[in-house]
């Protein structure tokens, strides 16, 4: 679980947190004046309603942020109810960090999302393509002899002379070719273009890049903090 305090009128981005459980989640909040809470889960939707339970014993009032959630943005998606809350809110924090200015953001998490972000303020969809922990696992889970690796090994070079430095080498050179490439195609309609890294590696890809101009781990949270403040002036 991944939080943020934020303050009114401004709710910009103040102590980012993280518990593993809705207990040790609640213990960060403890002793502070907290009277609204948005929360955004792709997870089973138990956590959600755990934390939402606790929460709202403590007398804060919860919203959920979904894809049906309104939002300062247009969602130009064709299935809306099949969109994970997450992209939308990454979409949600790029128009706020750069409103009516065309975004572009790869989120490096668990998946690597891409979310396009018009300056008319639509969400025009993206792409999902497995992240780096799940395309490393998945060689080791799916194979009898490739090992499990760790990302901190790469070195960048190419090719490889060992199956370390050859599966690291392909896969991690392979997701920066993927991104440059789809960079540089959106580049062609959509100028000027800001490119916003974010998710829990973006500090990793960040240092191979050519092309960001960006880094915003905490995008999601941004965009509901932006969710939350939308609610309240649009009373």
């Amino acid at each position: 679980i991944k939080g943020a305090i934020v303050a009114s009128p401004v709710f910009c981005l103040g102590e980012v947190f993280s518990a593993a459980t809705p207990a040790l989640f609640l213990a960060k909040i403890a002793g502070l004046s907290v009277s609204s809470a948005m929360i955004c889960s792709v997870a089973a939707d138990d956590l959600y309603f755990a934390l939402s339970e606790q929460l709202s014993l403590k007398g804060i009032q919860v919203r959920r942020f979904t894809t049906a959630t309104t939002t300062p943005i247009l969602n130009a998606y064709t299935h809306p109810e099949t969109l994970g809350s997450d992209r939308l809110a990454d979409a949600v924090g790029a128009w706020s960090l750069f409103p009516h200015q065309h975004s572009f953001v790869i989120d490096c998490g668990s998946c690597l999302n891409y979310e396009l972000v018009a300056s008319e303020g639509i969400y025009l969809g993206g792409g999902i393509s497995p992240g780096l922990q799940i395309r490393l696992k998945a060689m080791h889970d799916y194979t009898g002899k490739l090992p499990l690796l760790n990302a901190s090994d790469y070195t960048g070079l190419f090719p490889g002379k060992t199956t370390k430095d050859s599966m690291l080498s392909a896969t991690i050179g392979g997701m920066i070719a993927e991104i440059e490439a789809l960079i540089e195609k959106i580049e062609k309609k959509y100028t000027p273009l800001n490119i916003i890294l974010a998710g829990g590696d973006a500090s990793f890809f960040g240092k191979y890049l050519k092309n960001k101009n960006f880094a915003h781990p905490d995008l999601v949270l941004t965009g509901l903090a932006q969710t939350l403040k939308y609610h309240f002036e649009t009373k």
